[in-house]
């Protein structure tokens, strides 16, 4: 794995960026300080625990937060344009033709009461210079693309009439269909079983590789972001914790957080023994008095420094950095032989 150009400036970038959700219950601080940069032809992953605002992210730089979301600070540059902020209509521009998102559910992204090739014809339409009469061939090449068999017949076809993996297939050709410059995969291999997951996985690699596309890849899963990913960016309670490039981050994690997210993550031939759980649970993000780092309360290297002084900014560099007041030493001992083996 490793990018294909050397350009130094990021396709992504995003500066001390916060959102909170205000509710009935309590503002909900849910982003905080975040840092991340991609560039072209990367494949990045996103990671964390359920509840960590990896999916959150995703959606407030593309424009399509929940109501009651408010960003509080911060930008996120695509190439010049700042996506914070833009208009509707820049963002809807923007959307689907220079950046695209695979969504966790396919069932629920797919309208279930139009053909799947009638829905590409959509995309086609709306952001890409394709004349009527070509709208159909191009639709039936986008299905071939992604390894659809029989993509004429498969054309006519409705969601309910396919497979969780097909389903999956046709979202990939939906936000593929017009070359966009960046994918935002959100766990794009959920409720798939194991084999049609890697299936999945190396279509995007392969399709990114083809076209020097840049992926965000949100995941729990350590094991395929392992696989696929140039670098790894781990989200804990709404901040970015630690950014490394892949081999680095599973061989030496600096973060306690991350060291265990991997000692907890089951690899080839683990058996329940060898895993170990991270105690306790995500801080409630409603409360006025979050300490500065939010695992304070589950980490056994934490001191009054981790509730009383900022914690060090993670950079936008490629190269690796760690939020964190105590961190791992990096000339730890070797990985265990369980985190060994997701990291290989």
């Amino acid at each position: 794995m490793s990018m294909t150009t050397a350009d130094p400036v990021p396709l992504l970038k995003v500066e001390d960026f916060g959102l909170e959700f205000r509710t009935r219950s309590g503002t909900v601080h849910a982003l905080e300080h975040i840092n991340l940069a991609i560039h072209k032809g990367e494949t990045v992953g996103l990671v964390g625990e359920s509840g960590s605002g990896k999916s959150v992210l995703s959606y407030a730089i593309l424009g399509i937060s929940d109501r009651a979301a408010r960003i509080t600070a911060g930008s996120a540059l695509f190439g010049s344009l700042n996506m914070i902020g833009a208009d509707e209509k820049t963002l809807a521009d923007i959307r689907g033709r220079e950046i695209s998102m695979i969504f966790q559910n396919p069932r629920t992204a797919l309208n279930p009461i139009r053909k799947i090739g009638k829905q590409i014809e959509d995309v086609l339409r709306r952001h890409a210079a394709v004349r009527s009469e070509d709208l159909r061939a191009r639709a039936v090449e986008s299905l071939r693309q992604v390894n659809i068999p029989d993509p004429e017949r498969r054309y006519h076809a409705y969601p309910f009439e396919l497979s969780g993996g097909m389903c999956q297939r046709v979202m990939i050709a939906l936000a593929l269909a017009c070359k966009p410059a960046l994918l935002v995969a959100d766990e794009p291999t959920t409720g798939l079983d194991v084999t049609t997951q890697a299936g999945i996985m190396d279509l995007i690699k392969e399709l990114a590789s083809e076209r020097d596309m840049a992926t965000l890849f949100i995941t729990h899963d350590l094991g395929l972001a392992a696989d696929y990913c140039d670098r790894i960016v781990v989200m804990h309670a709404g901040h970015i914790v630690e950014s490394a490039p892949t081999r680095t981050l599973f061989e030496r994690p600096r973060h306690p957080y991350t060291a265990q997210l991997i000692a907890a993550t089951p690899a080839r031939d683990s058996v329940l023994e060898t895993l170990s759980s991270i105690p306790g649970n995500l801080p409630d993000l409603r409360r006025g008095d979050l300490p500065p780092c939010r695992f304070v309360d589950r980490c056994t290297r934490a001191t009054p420094v981790c509730r009383e002084k900022p914690l060090p900014p993670i950079g936008l560099e490629a190269t690796a950095s760690v939020a964190c007041w105590h961190p791992l030493d990096q000339a730890a001992p070797a990985l265990t032989e369980n985190e060994s083996a997701v990291a290989a």
